[in-house]
């Protein structure tokens, strides 16, 4: 400090800038590198879901533990959210497919008076086989560990821990295979691939193609 006090007033300027910028920038470094988008985030051993109360679209308030016994997949989106229109179709199929498995809860974090467009757009997206539900917010987002990005979906045993989340828009063959095991199904067999197909299907057009003879001379024409 005494070395300080008698620099120049313009080079102790300099260096207490230089100290202000560099210490809360070492101290502020990332410990891991953020989950992306649509990256599976379950990492660590299953927890208990937070309590979450909300209302459907009639007013009715529901909370996350009327469905305890049940598994649940609670998925989180917004009315302008683009890849949560994308997926919905997607959501509502397999609501169908694991009717009576699995609970599918369409959480909205819009807010209230937003409830004719939340209506407007279920429709629009075929999500009407969905438990649709209001009262999620952007907290709700960082209570559940899914708030890198929109949507996001969460994955609820029947004992109410999380089993696993995802955050962007699902994908089928991954959203099955998590299905599968959430709703303890075995399995699925494994089948032969689009290639191994072709060339089964090429094997058997060659196997059965017709011969054609080659052409005999005409005797007319000998000499």
């Amino acid at each position: 400090m005494l070395y300080i006090s008698v620099m120049p007033k313009a080079q102790t300027l300099a260096m207490m800038v230089v100290l202000f910028i560099s210490t809360p920038f070492r101290a502020q470094q990332p410990t891991s590198p953020q989950q992306p988008v649509g990256a599976q985030q379950q990492t660590s051993a299953p927890q208990a879901a937070p309590t979450l109360k909300l209302h459907d679209l009639k007013g009715t308030p529901h909370s996350l533990e009327d469905y305890r016994g049940r598994p649940v997949l609670l998925n989180f989106w917004a009315t302008w959210c683009v890849p949560c229109a994308a997926e919905m179709p997607l959501l509502n199929k397999m609501q169908k497919q694991y009717q009576g498995k699995v609970v599918f809860i369409a959480a909205s974090i819009d807010d209230e008076d937003m409830k004719p467009q939340v209506e407007a757009f279920i429709k629009k997206h075929q999500g009407e086989a969905l438990t649709a539900m209001m009262g999620a917010t952007l907290d709700t987002l960082d209570d559940f560990g899914v708030n890198q990005g929109m949507p996001g979906t969460v994955f609820i045993d029947a004992e109410g821990k999380i089993v696993d989340r995802r955050t962007g828009a699902l994908k089928r063959a991954d959203l099955e295979q998590v299905l599968r095991k959430l709703a303890s199904e075995p399995e699925a067999a494994t089948t032969p691939t689009h290639k191994a197909n072709a060339e089964k299907k090429k094997a058997i057009k060659s196997a059965t193609k017709k011969v054609i003879p080659p052409p005999q001379e005409d005797p007319s024409l000998a000499f």
